[in-house]
């Protein structure tokens, strides 16, 4: 049987973890759309990079243990969710290749979840480090 070693604790961490990760996402979403239309500019791929950025940091922050695996899968998940949310994605009215499809949205998902991936790999080598270097 596979076992990953988790306490109740841990695992109770994790369910805490895995709500605040997807109230993060609802308010991230909700923010950067409200935040995009009052600057005007094109919300899907706003929408989508700020909401895979916060998942991700969210994911390691609140995560009790295994940060960078937890980061690592939420990623992944959205990744997954992404590519069902987004479904085709067209060029705003107002653009030169209006109502094309674009990967654009998908893409700044995309780039920005991997982009919070590797600030919190950096973040835990750096803190890892101190700490051993500390004892």
């Amino acid at each position: 049987m596979f076992s990953i070693g988790l306490s109740m604790n841990q695992i109770r961490g994790f369910v805490f973890s895995i709500i605040i990760v997807i109230i993060i996402f609802v308010a991230s979403a909700v923010a950067a759309g409200i935040l995009a239309g009052l600057a005007d500019v094109w919300k899907k791929p706003i929408i989508g990079a700020v909401a895979a950025f916060c998942v991700v940091i969210a994911g390691y922050v609140t995560a009790p243990s295994h940060k960078q695996a937890a980061s690592a899968i939420w990623l992944i998940i959205g990744a997954v969710s992404a590519w069902v949310l987004a479904g085709d994605s067209y060029y705003p009215e107002d653009y030169e290749h209006a109502y094309q499809l674009t990967i654009i949205p998908l893409l700044a998902t995309y780039l920005s979840g991997l982009f919070a991936l590797l600030l919190c790999l950096v973040w835990h080598k750096k803190h890892h480090t101190k700490i051993n270097k500390d004892r």
